[in-house]
Order: C-alpha cells, then structure tokens, then sequence
C-alpha cells in the first residue's frame, strides 16, 4: 500500500492575493495621476499669474516714464466691451494711445482671453487690474472662471 503524505506547504499565491494586489495598486495609480492632474492646473495658474505680474510691471515703468501724461488721465483705460478685440477698442496715435495698444497686445497674446485697466489719479496713484480666463481649479467639466490680478502702485 503506497503512503498518502499530506502536502502543508503553500506553494505560489493564491488568485484572491494577486487580486487584493492589484487592487492596492491600481488605487495608487489613480491617486497618482489625479495629483498629477490638479498639479498641472495649478501650475498653469501661477504661470498666468506670473505673466499677468510682469504685464502690471510692464505699464507701471510705461506710466513713470510718461509721468505727467499719467497724472493727467490720459493713460485711463477700462476693459473693452465684451467681445471685442481690447486692443482695437484703443485708437489714435497719440504716445498713451500707442502705449496702451502695445500693452494690452501683450496682454492678449500672454493671457487667455486677458484684458487690462488702468486708473491714474493725480496723485499718481496707480490702480491695475488684469483679468483673464482660465479652467477652474478642481472643476471636472472644464468650467472658465475668470480671474482677476489687481495691484496698486504711486508712479
């Protein structure tokens, strides 16, 4: 009679082991591109406000170097009406006009949707606002919000 020997060893893993492994893995895969994801939106939105930084820096050193211009007012500009084109809503050849126009040129090719305003009080107290348009943060279904740079300055 041939002797039965029971086998207790486990040899390899079992099929529910490879699947609770796989699981484990696929979650941290998931949370992995999630952070990826808002990281990248949050990237792009402190490159915008980077930009939108040194378009404020852009027209202040415009403003101080035509200083009694500004203090007049004749640097004073708002948004354009919407939908249109801000930079074509400026007209005119004089030095603020074309200063302006090139300015808010700027704006709308660094900014998505960008437009600026300016105010000068003859103090010359300077007031810049810079807004643009750019996916929300955390919205999953691509929602613009717009966004606005606001800062003062004495020119």
């Amino acid at each position: 009679m041939p002797k039965c020997f029971l086998n207790t060893q486990q040899n390899g893993s079992s099929l529910i082991e490879v699947l609770v492994t796989m699981i484990i893995i696929s979650l941290g895969l998931l949370g992995q591109a999630g952070l990826i994801s808002l990281s990248s939106k949050t990237n792009n939105a402190a490159f915008m406000r980077t930009e939108a930084t040194l378009l404020a820096q852009d027209i202040l050193e415009r403003l101080r170097l035509n200083r009694t211009l500004a203090v007049a007012g004749s640097f004073n500009v708002n948004y354009a009406a919407s939908g249109s084109d801000p930079s074509s809503s400026i007209t005119g050849t004089a030095i603020q006009n074309n200063e302006l126009r090139d300015w808010k040129t700027s704006i709308e090719q660094a900014l998505s949707s960008g437009d600026g305003q300016v105010s000068v009080d003859g103090a010359g107290n300077v007031t810049i606002n810079i807004r643009w348009s750019e996916v929300a943060k955390g919205a999953s279904d691509g929602t613009i919000t717009p966004t606005v740079f606001s800062t003062q300055s004495v020119i």
